[in-house]
């Protein structure tokens, strides 16, 4: 990407961050106040499981809406959901934060899937691949912030004092949008048929789009797991509240380097990065569950992990943004976006059982095994790339 391409595209990445501090303040705060309302982890991984059932269904939706409205009036769609659903995660009834929880995962779902037609309606094919790490860089900025500010304002303000700032940050999204002009932007419509089940044979009939699936999906499973047990694992160690959310903070904090490791991608190879990173994160988090009994080495290799989980990271969604044919663009999108929703239901889901059998550490080991075995599938990436 020239300078002033990167100098044009800057201010898009930048939405981002402000997009993503809404929801951030929040990311640690609802697994804890989920653990406070439940009792016990295992219950958590079964109201996250339940809830998050409704986000594939979401993702694989949206394209379909999207042919019937505006991208922008899905955008204020997804928003206004969203805000909605910070009301009801604020309340103490365990009815109104599941239903809170559904609200907020169809709006990140659906602004996922509009926001990332806007990208590819914005930012040329040929410097996506410069453009995604910051993206990515300032997504994680606000990742690297909201979690512990969330907890530290619940602790020291009260515990209403969160919710406000993921409010403001709602209203602050919709100000940066239309600043962007992104309200006058639409998708191009192509006559592609609108049929579910074709889009997902079709999305499946692709390799290169498999295998962008599947890996996106390893990385986004770990991510998940590092964000709803770490808090959860700091509480029944003793470290409390205030350190978890740290600690998620700090492990997100490593994406930071995101533009680093994009440029190990393009220099040298994006296949050696990703499979080195999945390697990598696979062996620390082994080492988490191995030392779960000490609690301060394990929370070190746990942030190590981090640093493994952000290299993949640094790939963004090159490996889609390359495959996906731009006639198909609006329909693949909807499909490849349930990678998200898919971790969401599936690493709950799998420790809600396993729970059940064994302690909390557990989910270290769980983790570290679909990260060796993506690790093992990054082998099919093009050596071109």
């Amino acid at each position: 990407m020239t300078q002033a391409a990167t100098g044009r595209h800057l201010p898009l990445a930048g939405f981002f961050f402000v997009a993503t501090i809404a929801r951030a303040v929040l990311l640690s705060i609802l697994p804890l106040k989920a653990l406070a309302l439940l009792g016990s982890a295992q219950h958590v991984s079964v109201l996250f499981f339940t809830v998050s059932m409704f986000g594939i269904g979401i993702s694989l939706g949206v394209y379909s809406i999207l042919r019937h409205v505006s991208l922008y009036a899905g955008f204020l769609v997804s928003l206004l959901v969203m805000t909605v659903s910070i009301f009801l995660l604020s309340a103490e009834s365990l009815f109104a934060f599941s239903l809170g929880m559904v609200f907020h995962i169809f709006g990140i779902t659906a602004m996922e899937v509009i926001l990332n037609l806007y990208v590819m309606q914005r930012v040329p094919r040929g410097q996506l691949s410069q453009f995604e790490p910051w993206r990515m860089i300032a997504a994680v900025a606000a990742l690297s912030i909201g979690p512990w500010l969330g907890v530290y304002l619940q602790t020291s303000y009260g515990a209403w004092v969160p919710f406000v700032v993921a409010l403001f940050g709602s209203v602050m999204t919709l100000i940066y949008f239309r600043g962007l002009g992104l309200h006058h932007l639409d998708i191009r419509r192509h006559p592609v048929g609108s049929n579910l089940i074709k889009n997902i044979k079709r999305f499946l009939d692709q390799p290169r789009l498999r295998l962008a699936w599947i890996l996106t999906l390893a990385r986004s499973g770990w991510w998940q797991l590092f964000i709803i047990y770490t808090p959860i694992y700091a509480v029944h160690t003793g470290l409390g509240e205030l350190w978890g959310s740290a600690i998620v903070s700090i492990g997100s904090a490593w994406t930071l380097t995101v533009p680093f490791w994009g440029w190990i991608a393009r220099r040298y190879s994006l296949r050696l990065l990703m499979r080195t990173g999945f390697v990598m994160t696979s062996l620390a988090t082994t080492a988490v569950f191995a030392f779960a009994g000490s609690p301060s080495l394990a929370v070190t290799l746990l942030i190590l992990a981090a640093l493994g989980a952000t290299m993949l990271d640094g790939s963004g969604h090159v490996l889609f943004l390359r495959a996906v044919r731009p006639r198909e663009r609006t329909e693949m999108a909807g499909v490849y976006q349930t990678y998200r929703d898919t971790a969401n239901l599936a690493v709950p889901g799998i420790f809600a059982v396993l729970l059940k059998f064994f302690s909390l550490p557990v989910v270290f080991a769980g983790g570290a095994v679909w990260m060796m075995a993506a690790g093992v599938t990054s082998r099919h990436i093009p050596k071109r790339m």
